[in-house]
């Protein structure tokens, strides 16, 4: 894929507001007309009038990184959310999703388009260990007829000569065949670890697998005051300012014990007969 960084720099479409992202909304720019690819669109979200913005456009030549995935973005905002949006996302979806835009621009190729938005949001539920039902229309969330081919039946056979539910049917179907294309050798049984923090029990666990025991970044880094980041340059996450080697388990990031914790300067000792690492503060 060919990603294009144009990083907004109109703070009224670019909040700063950091998220978690738990689901992927796809969105159409519902601009027809000649020149309206990528950059265009992007542009107007960078103009200082505008209160919309979203994580990438994507046209026929380029996907235009808009926004690092871990910021907000202005793309599903509104007075009323669907039911199901509030109960698998949040009350405001803008604060936990990633946003596509995809283009229609006449003088572009939407095949073309539909091809690079397959295998970007295949990247994305890749790297976040999602399935397809991670994946939303902003219909799904709001009502909105976005985008329109996903939604009605009209646009659905002007673009896709399908109707609408089977053209976002057959969406889905692409991403999934993507995201299995390559699968993985099936993993080893893994253990449970517990994790106890200066002799506190955290309520999560970690896993121990080939003699290494992996921690949830997030819980043990916020346990003891630390900072965890997203870096969407080089698609890592960041502890403390620094890379750490990650898995990621269900939609949650693990990182080998003794590596984190000496990001953290804690020292690790390993309980065989409970299955726990004790970690403590101090010197590692």
């Amino acid at each position: 894929m060919q990603i294009v960084d144009m990083l907004l720099t109109n703070k009224n479409a670019r909040p700063g507001t950091k998220i978690t992202p738990r689901g992927l909304v796809i969105h159409w720019t519902a601009n027809e007309g000649k020149g309206a690819d990528a950059v265009a669109n992007r542009n107007y979200f960078n103009k200082p009038t505008t209160e919309a913005s979203a994580h990438y456009i994507v046209d026929d030549k380029q996907i235009v990184r808009c926004l690092p995935e871990n910021e907000m973005a202005y793309h599903v905002g509104a007075k009323q959310y669907k039911r199901e949006a509030v109960a698998k996302l949040s009350s405001y979806p803008n604060n936990c999703t990633i946003g596509i835009e995809m283009c229609v621009n006449a003088d572009g190729n939407f095949q073309e388009t539909y091809r690079r938005t397959v295998e970007l949001a295949a990247d994305i539920l890749k790297r976040y260990g999602w399935g397809v039902d991670r994946l939303w229309r902003h219909f799904d969330i709001t009502g909105k007829n976005c985008p329109a081919y996903f939604v009605s039946d009209d646009y659905g056979r002007k673009y896709t000569g399908l109707t609408a539910a089977q053209a976002w049917a057959k969406f889905k179907d692409d991403v999934h065949k993507l995201l299995t294309a390559n699968p993985q050798p099936a993993q080893k049984p893994v253990d449970k670890v517990s994790i106890e923090i200066n002799g506190c029990r955290l309520p999560v666990q970690g896993y121990l697998r080939d003699g290494v025991s992996w921690l949830p970044v997030r819980s043990v880094t916020e346990a003891v005051g630390g900072k965890v980041e997203w870096c969407a340059c080089t698609k890592q996450v960041r502890v403390n300012g620094k890379d750490v080697t990650e898995s990621i388990e269900s939609g949650t990031a693990y990182a080998p014990a003794r590596e984190l914790a000496a990001i953290l300067g804690l020292s690790v000792e390993w309980d065989q007969g409970t299955k726990t690492v004790k970690l403590k503060k101090g010197c590692v």
